[in-house]
C-alpha cells in the first residue's frame, strides 16, 4: 500500500484539529511495520518548514480571542454559584497564561509534540528530492492546465509527478489530503477523474483520497495494532511503568535502587525515544500500549 500524506494534513497537528497525535503516530508505525509506504516529498517537507510557524500563529491569535473571562449579569450575584464561576474564570484565565509561555518556549524550540513525530519521521527515511527534471515535467503540467494545481500554483504538481516517478507500476496510491485539486468537483469523496484516470494509464492501478487520517486508518488500519518497537532497554520499561503509575523520579530511584540523577537520565533517554516531550505524554502512550494488547497490570 502506498500513501501520500499532504502538507495540509501535517500542518492541520498545528491548528485546531479532531485528528490527535496518535492517529498520526499509527500511520508512521504502519510505514516502519511494512503495512504501508508513505512518500515523503522534499516539495511537502519544505512547505511544512515554511508554513509550520504561521499555522501556529494563527492558531495562537484564535486561542487568545477565546478569552476565558466570565462576564455574568448582576442579578446573579445572589448565587453561591456566582463566586465559584468568577473564581473559575480567573483560574482558567491563569491556566491560560501559563500554558501560553510553555508552548512560546516549545515553538522556538520545536519541542511541539507533532514537531517529535514529523521531524522524526522525516529524519529517519528517505525524501523524493524535487529535481530539475522532476520540476520541469511539474511546470510543464501547470502549463498545459493539467491537475493538480491552482493559480499556477506548482507544488502539487511536484507532489504528484514524484509519486507516479517513485511507485511501481501496478500499485495503488492512497492520497490524504484536504486539497480540492485532488477530489471531483461533483463529489467530493472521489478522487479528480483526470488524475485516477491518469494513474490507472500510467501505473495500472487506482487512485484513493481520504480527507484525513482518521478516515485513512479507520477503514484500513480499524482494529490493527502496531507495536511501535521503541527499543527501549529492559530498564527504560521498568522506569516506563513506574512512571506511567504517577511515580516520582525519587519515588522510582527508591524502588530500583539506583540514584536519583539516574532516573533523570533513564527519563530523558525515555522522552527521546518516544518523541515525547513530557512525561505525561510518555505515561499515556505507555497505558495505550498496554491496553492494546490486553495487559493492565
Amino acid at each position: 500500500m502506498h500513501v501520500f500524506i499532504d502538507t495540509n494534513i501535517l500542518l492541520n497537528f498545528f491548528h485546531f484539529t479532531k485528528e490527535d497525535t496518535e492517529t498520526l503516530r499509527r500511520v508512521f508505525a504502519s510505514h516502519k511495520h511494512g503495512a504501508a509506504t508513505v512518500h515523503l516529498t522534499e516539495q511537502v517537507y519544505d512547505e511544512f518548514s515554511r508554513n509550520r510557524e504561521n499555522k501556529i500563529k494563527d492558531s495562537l491569535k484564535r486561542f487568545k480571542e477565546l478569552k476565558f473571562a466570565a462576564q455574568l449579569p448582576a442579578f446573579m450575584e445572589q448565587y453561591e454559584e456566582y463566586e465559584q464561576i468568577l473564581q473559575k474564570s480567573t483560574e482558567l484565565q491563569e491556566l491560560t497564561k501559563d500554558i501560553l509561555k510553555k508552548v512560546d518556549a516549545d515553538v522556538v524550540e520545536n519541542r511541539l509534540l507533532p514537531d517529535f513525530l514529523i521531524k522524526d519521521f522525516f529524519a529517519k527515511n528517505e525524501t523524493i528530492p524535487t529535481t530539475a527534471e522532476l520540476y520541469g515535467m511539474a511546470q510543464m503540467r501547470v502549463s498545459l492546465g493539467n491537475p493538480p494545481g491552482k493559480n499556477g500554483s506548482i507544488g502539487d504538481a511536484i507532489n504528484w509527478v514524484a509519486l507516479l516517478n517513485a511507485v511501481p507500476n501496478g500499485e495503488n496510491i492512497h492520497v490524504i489530503s484536504e486539497d480540492g485539486d485532488f477530489y471531483s468537483t461533483l463529489d467530493e469523496n472521489r478522487p479528480h477523474p483526470f488524475l485516477k484516470d491518469e494513474w490507472r494509464r500510467k501505473k495500472q492501478a487506482e487512485m484513493f483520497v481520504y480527507k484525513n487520517l482518521s478516515s485513512f486508518t479507520k477503514q484500513h488500519f480499524d482494529g490493527v495494532v502496531f507495536s511501535y518497537d521503541y527499543e527501549l532497554t529492559e530498564r527504560e520499561r521498568e522506569i516506563l511503568e513506574l512512571l506511567s503509575r504517577g511515580e516520582s523520579n525519587r519515588s522510582i530511584a527508591l524502588s530500583l535502587n539506583i540514584s536519583y540523577d539516574t532516573v533523570k537520565q533513564y527519563v530523558r533517554h525515555i522522552l527521546n525515544k518516544l518523541n515525547v516531550s513530557s512525561r505525561l505524554n510518555a505515561a499515556m502512550l505507555f497505558i495505550k500500549e498496554q491496553e492494546k494488547h490486553g495487559d493492565k497490570s
